[in-house]
């Protein structure tokens, strides 16, 4: 079994629950490859049993030739509607199937670790689950049933030429050993210019969703001629591996059609002898060549399928290689057991994103309900990988997170998840509105129960002011509302679930003045009833902050309130003194 078969023969898996739809699909096109071998035979009966019949009177024949032209009229209509039936089952077959598989695969994703999304841009993920899914639909569409279609049709056409004359058939049999001959080195050298192709589209790709992504930065610094040349660079490896395909295929398709041409050829002189000698008829000559273009027809389409083939193959080890990664663990699912009081505990937790350098070593520090804790820290400490230790989206390689005395792993991390709310400095927002992005979704949540969530954390009127208020629709991730607008909604988020930890991720960084202090305010006020971690960069934003903690390589250097570490003259008095120099 060779490597390709491996990936196409676990798609086929997918098939299985449309077998019987599968089996009527191939039961159309072998109907269709019957029917389209009648057509020489028909012309073949009007010649020879008609036209050129001398025993029969004129009128006879006339009446032939109408039965069969009415007989061949039949026969185009069948193939009609043998086509549209064909057309249908595929293209639904391929549709079904590749919906099931994108849909798996969507599932797969929303079931990954962080670390996943970590190694994976975006828009690879965008790729596999749209592109190569399309390329599926294309196989299933367009090859499975040719492929049964064809070999059908050149062992049906075979047939025929050897029924209406062995010694024509052996004249001509010198093309079967070139066809085959062709088709091996197309394939070995279509193989190596496919793997070139593809190569280099993935970088061109790549460099395209890297360097649009930071276009802003590009125009910044002027560097708009440098990256043209760059990517001119790029594209042109790619142009050339198109080229080199482009040769491949140029030169297999007309070589297909010279085959062609030459066995008629021989057709022609050595069938025109036949005539001559009496061995065949006209009508039969006629059919042996038309069955000849037949058994043509499928071959020069071969390039075109083996390129789907390929194409699939290459689309289902990334397929496959997606829904093979390793699922998120998700501690207890069967624990019922929710956060009660939100009592946090790190318990000598060592943290690697890549298992080879540490982020946090030897962590131990509590967080509890009713106190308003601020993690500072030289940009790098780790600030950021304690949130997402906290709420699972990673896993501690040594040590333990305890909360309310239970290590975080023997919950049912789905269900606690909506009790740790988390907002960052760049809160995501979905399309929909407002309502629908405070409570995510959730019917459940009633408007009057958001817009009091609104209220807790100060957002209502900003919200009212809006011209929709809670129903204003959002577009772009939330690119019409303000950096503060968002920060509210992902609060107002936190009340409505009633989260018992909230983590503010730099929430304040980048907002203005008046909605600084609301959230300040808002953040004051849950913290009374819940435990509450502000990660901070500006210090001068952690002040009124009950406990202070300073995470320094990764480490706690030191906890305490403001004026406390600053007496201290430690790593907390440094960064002030660097933040407040002047």
């Amino acid at each position: 079994m060779t490597r390709g078969d491996l990936p196409l023969k676990r798609l086929l898996g997918y098939a299985k629950p449309y077998f019987w739809f599968f089996v009527l699909a191939i039961l159309v096109v072998l109907v269709a490859a019957v029917i389209d071998l009648l057509p020489p035979q028909i012309v073949r009966r009007a010649i020879d049993g008609y036209m050129n019949n001398s025993t029969l009177n004129m009128q006879d024949r006339i009446a032939g030739v109408s039965r069969m032209a009415f007989a061949l009229l039949g026969v185009v209509g069948l193939q009609f509607l043998l086509g549209y039936l064909s057309t249908y089952l595929t293209s639904f077959l391929g549709n079904r199937v590749v919906y099931d598989i994108r849909s798996e695969l969507y599932k797969k994703v929303l079931d990954l670790p962080m670390s996943f999304f970590d190694k994976n841009p975006s828009g690879r993920i965008n790729t596999r689950i749209v592109n190569d899914t399309q390329n599926v639909q294309e196989f299933f569409s367009t090859v499975i049933t040719a492929i049964v279609k064809d070999f059908f049709l050149l062992a049906g056409v075979i047939y025929f030429m050897l029924q209406i004359s062995t010694r024509l058939f052996s004249n001509v049999s010198f093309i079967f050993p070139i066809i085959v001959g062709a088709m091996v080195l197309f394939r070995y050298f279509d193989l190596k210019v496919y793997r070139e192709v593809r190569t280099n589209l993935a970088r061109v790709n790549a460099y395209l969703a890297e360097h649009i992504s930071g276009i802003g930065v590009i125009k910044l610094f002027m560097a708009e001629d440098y990256k043209s040349k760059e990517f001119d660079s790029v594209n042109k490896d790619l142009y050339r591996s198109l080229i080199n395909q482009l040769y491949v295929f140029g030169i297999f398709r007309p070589f297909i059609d010279l085959i062609h041409y030459f066995a008629l050829s021989a057709i022609v002189w050595f069938g025109s002898k036949y005539i001559i000698g009496g061995t065949i008829q006209f009508g039969e000559l006629y059919a042996f060549v038309a069955y000849v273009d037949t058994f043509m027809r499928p071959l020069g389409d071969i390039s075109e399928k083996y390129d789907i083939v390929q194409n699939t193959v290459a689309s289902c080890d990334k397929i496959f290689a997606l829904m093979d990664e390793e699922p998120e663990k998700l501690g207890n699912p069967s624990e019922e057991k929710e956060i009660t009081k939100g009592n946090l505990k790190f318990d000598g937790v060592w943290f690697s994103y890549d298992s080879q350098r540490w982020v946090l070593k030897e962590i131990n520090v509590s967080f509890k309900p009713g106190e308003l804790t601020a993690i500072v820290g030289e940009t790098g400490a780790g600030k950021t990988s304690l949130m997402n230790l906290i709420n699972g989206l990673y896993v501690p390689q040594k040590g333990k997170i305890l909360i309310d005395g239970k290590d975080i792993l023997e919950y049912d991390l789905r269900k606690i998840r909506k009790q740790i709310a988390a907002v960052p400095q760049d809160v995501i927002l979905f399309s929909g509105s407002i309502l629908d992005n405070v409570r995510l979704f959730h019917e459940e949540y009633t408007e009057d129960q958001v817009a009091e969530a609104l209220r807790k954390v100060y957002a209502y009127d900003i919200i009212s002011k809006l011209s929709d208020g809670i129903y204003t629709k959002i577009i772009e991730r939330g690119s019409t509302l303000s950096a503060g607008e968002r920060q509210l909604i992902a609060l107002a988020r936190a009340v409505l679930f009633n989260a018992k930890i909230l983590i503010l991720d730099e929430a304040t960084s980048n907002i203005d003045v008046e909605t600084e202090s609301r959230i300040e305010l808002a953040v004051r006020e849950l913290s009374k009833e819940r435990t509450v971690i502000m990660i901070a960069h500006r210090l001068s934003t952690v002040k009124g902050a009950d406990r202070i903690v300073v995470i320094h390589d990764g480490k706690v250097a030191e906890e305490g309130r403001h004026n406390e570490l600053l007496s201290k003259r430690g790593v907390y008095y440094k960064l002030y003194q660097i933040q407040f120099a002047s």
